[in-house]
C-alpha cells in the first residue's frame, strides 16, 4: 500500500513510535509526527498531508483547528482517541473523520487508514492528478472493519 504523507498527531511517545513503525511497514512514504496543537497549526500552515491520524486531545488542548483545516482541504483523517470526549462530539469538523478507540488492533488501524487513503487518492484523481490506489498485498477492497 502506498499512502503518501501521513500526519500523525499524538502526544504519547510510545504510541507515536508504534504507529510510526506500523505506517512505515505498510507503505507510508513519509510520517510527520507532531505532539501539540500548536505544532500541527504551524505545519498545516505550510503543508497538506494525504491522510492523517489524529488524537483529538493533545497536551495543549483539543485539535479543533487542525481538524477543521484537514476537513476544509478534504484530507481524510482518523480520530484515534482513548475515550469518548464531549469536545469532540460538539465540534462539527470532527464528524468528517473515522473514529477508532485506543487501543485497537494494528490491522484495524491500517484498514481504516487504507480506506481513508483510497478516498484521498480518488479525490486527487478527480482533480486530474495521477494516482496510485493503496492496497496491502493479499487483501481486497472489501475486507477490513
Amino acid at each position: 500500500m502506498t499512502i503518501g504523507t501521513v500526519l500523525l498527531l499524538e502526544d504519547e511517545p510510545i504510541i507515536a513510535l508504534d504507529i510510526e513503525k506500523l505506517l512505515q511497514e505498510n507503505g507510508a512514504d513519509k510520517v510527520v509526527t507532531l505532539s501539540t496543537c500548536a505544532e500541527a497549526t504551524g505545519w498545516l500552515g505550510l503543508n497538506t498531508p494525504n491522510v492523517a491520524i489524529v488524537d483529538p486531545r493533545l497536551s495543549d488542548g483539543v485539535c479543533s483547528f487542525a481538524v477543521k483545516t484537514l476537513a476544509e482541504r478534504s484530507v481524510p483523517f482518523i480520530l484515534y482517541s482513548g475515550e469518548p470526549d464531549a469536545a469532540i462530539e460538539s465540534e462539527p469538523a470532527f464528524s468528517a473523520g473515522q473514529l477508532l478507540y485506543k487501543p485497537c488492533e494494528p490491522d484495524r488501524l491500517i484498514a481504516a487508514l487504507s480506506r481513508a487513503a483510497i478516498g484521498s487518492f480518488e479525490h486527487s484523481a478527480r482533480k486530474g492528478i495521477p494516482t496510485r490506489l493503496p492496497l496491502k498485498k493479499g487483501t481486497s477492497r472489501t475486507t477490513g472493519l
